[in-house]
């Protein structure tokens, strides 16, 4: 019992002792992993559809998978065992569909990636709790908008992204695509208007954290993500004979999860400062 009480204090005493750097250095690592696995979701579907240039940037995301894995692992002291444990479970996992996902039916495999992802989402909204949960309300407000909105922002852009590339590059939306691709384009629309009130209200606040022109920026990014829903909206969904690039189309939804982890790193430079 008295190594237990004492393993327990250590862990107290070593949470209370990491700085605000190494704690945003985690999360960074938890939203590049995230990052890397929507984009491997993304090209492996493309790939099953037809485009042989999709195969390329699928193991360069693997890669980097692994790395943001081993990154987290060196960071242990941070989070401790059992955070730690339950991203060497999610490892495993991702191991065992790599080498499944190229002979699986693209559909399944786009499935598979993407309860991955939300298991990464939601094991990173845990992170931010551990790391922030006693923090100052700035912390916990800007660490939340990181992690569980900003991060379901990009997961909803790189769904619609994924899925609509495979369909662009087959040239049909078949009948199983159009629910999934009506229920991302409601989750894009709903996440973003969550990240942009979010970012107001913080902006509002702590006005100080934040570069100037960031509610130009907001309203501007709003407005192409409206474009991407339309081209997905009038293009993609229920259409016959498809005449959209599907590369084109993807880097243009990666533009966009580009331009939502800019939001993400105003926070984690706030947090740093």
């Amino acid at each position: 019992m008295k190594k237990v009480i004492m393993l327990l204090l250590m862990l107290v005493v070593t949470a209370s002792a990491v700085s605000d750097a190494k704690k945003v250095r985690y999360l960074d690592t938890v939203k590049d992993l995230i990052v890397a696995t929507q984009k491997t979701r993304g090209g492996t579907y493309n790939f099953l559809n037809g485009s042989e240039f999709a195969q390329f940037g699928v193991f360069e995301q693997r890669s980097k998978i692994k790395s943001s894995f081993k990154s987290l692992n060196r960071q242990f002291n941070v989070v401790g065992p059992k955070i730690d444990g339950q991203f060497d479970k999610l490892y495993k996992q991702m191991k065992s569909l790599n080498k499944l996902a190229f002979q699986l039916d693209p559909l399944t495999s786009f499935k598979a990636y993407s309860s991955l992802v939300n298991k990464m989402i939601s094991l990173g909204g845990k992170v931010q709790i551990e790391l922030y949960g006693d923090g100052s309300k700035f912390e916990k407000s800007a660490s939340d908008v990181m992690m569980n909105q900003i991060m379901r922002l990009t997961e909803g852009l790189g769904k619609l992204r994924g899925l609509g590339s495979g369909i662009a590059a087959r040239g049909e939306c078949e009948d199983e695509e159009v629910e999934y691709m009506e229920g991302y384009v409601e989750e894009v629309n709903k996440n973003m208007n969550n990240v942009i009130k979010s970012m107001v209200a913080l902006n509002k606040s702590y006005g100080d954290k934040y570069p100037a022109g960031l509610t130009k920026k907001l309203t501007t990014y709003k407005k192409d993500v409206l474009a991407y829903i339309k081209l997905a909206e009038t293009k993609l969904i229920e259409k016959d004979n498809i005449q959209v690039d599907s590369n084109k189309y993807f880097k243009q939804g990666t533009d966009l999860i580009g331009g939502a982890i800019k939001f993400y790193k105003m926070n984690s430079k706030a947090l740093k400062d």
